[in-house]
């Protein structure tokens, strides 16, 4: 097979088309290494592109977006500068935009928005949503305090106050309304209950099973168990609702399949699991066993094309948003299954 990028067409009832294999890595992957979806692996189904949007406007609340240092804004509309962490919930999604400190809460199309109230020294890494959507959690990175917002974006309250973790990386909400949080220089998982006492907490720096590298995305699969991304051990782990280690998959390299710069982690409604890698410039999607099934993008900033993707999230409706950050903006995204018989 010769090397080349390859653009999936998808079904009519779906509203784009979205890049399903290859990327070359403009200067980013070594010939002749190519990505593609494995030909000897059915896909569990297909990837859409929906839309994209790098900047909000406000509307309900009609909040004025503070200003960005170096950029002009004004309170008819907010411009992104690197978003980094996403969580959806239907047609909400709330984006930690890295480069202003801020975390905007707007709908899929970037309008109805308005900027989370966080106290002065706030440094936002990590948001999530409750399975309600009716409550939207943010993570501070040096400190690990949590707060509270309704579905408004209004402040709802403390979570968790500082102390006991040493640098916040990742943040999840599970069904039963538990938090999980990991600590990236302490190499641990923590799970929080809602009034923000430890339940549970394992890990240590290292490189044995249930160990941690930098671990920073963190979520709940749908069958309760967890999932984490051990960035530099360059693996995901996957844990028991007690942080109990069941298994890993994932190594270093170049090739297809393997993790060079993993920065985000979402599992869609039928349990694949979904990396984006900042050097591939891509997301590759595999199953629970760690079997690539197929990668989605590529270098560049055109639609379903990304440039060091970071944090990714699912909705229970197969939405998937990615923060798209080195093209300052969001991209939405719709997995559709595979049909029987097709």
């Amino acid at each position: 097979m010769s090397k080349g990028n390859y653009r999936y067409l998808i079904g009519t009832s779906l509203v784009a088309a979205i890049v399903l294999g290859a990327c070359a890595g403009s200067g980013t992957i070594p010939s002749p290494t190519i990505m593609w979806p494995p030909l000897d692996v059915e896909s569990p189904g297909a990837v859409a592109w929906v839309g994209e949007f790098s900047e909000v406007k406000p509307g309900g609340m009609g909040r004025f977006f503070r200003a960005v240092a170096g950029e002009e804004q004004s309170n008819s509309r907010w411009s992104f500068r690197r978003p980094t962490a996403v969580a959806v919930h239907g047609r909400r999604i709330a984006v930690v935009d890295g480069g202003s400190g801020s975390v905007v809460l707007t709908d899929t199309d970037g309008r109805h928005a308005s900027a989370l109230d966080l106290p002065g020294g706030f440094l936002p890494v990590s948001v999530a949503v409750s399975k309600d959507g009716a409550v939207w959690f943010v993570a501070d990175g040096p400190t690990g305090e949590v707060r509270r917002f309704d579905d408004q974006g209004r402040a709802a309250g403390l979570v968790r106050a500082q102390g006991e973790i040493t640098r916040c990386g990742g943040l999840a909400a599970a069904r039963n309304g538990d938090l999980l949080l990991t600590d990236v220089d302490a190499g641990e998982i923590l799970r929080l209950a809602p009034d923000g006492k430890v339940l549970a907490r394992a890990g240590g720096r290292g490189i044995e099973p249930g160990q941690f590298n930098r671990p920073t995305a963190v979520l709940e699969a749908p069958d309760g168990t967890v999932w984490v991304l051990d960035a530099l051990n360059f693996r995901v782990q996957h844990l028991d609702s007690r942080l109990r280690h069941l298994g890993h998959f994932g190594t270093h390299g170049d090739g297809s399949g393997h993790l060079a710069l993993p920065r985000g982690l979402a599992v869609d409604p039928d349990g694949h699991l979904y990396v984006s890698d900042a050097q591939f410039d891509l997301i590759q999607l595999f199953d629970p066993d760690g079997r690539l099934l197929l990668t989605v993008g590529r270098r560049g900033d055109g639609d379903g094309e990304f440039w060091s993707p970071a944090g990714l999230a699912f909705d229970s409706f197969g939405t998937l948003v990615v923060a798209d950050a080195g093209n300052r903006r969001v991209q939405v995204l719709e997995y559709s299954r595979r049909r029987s018989g097709s």
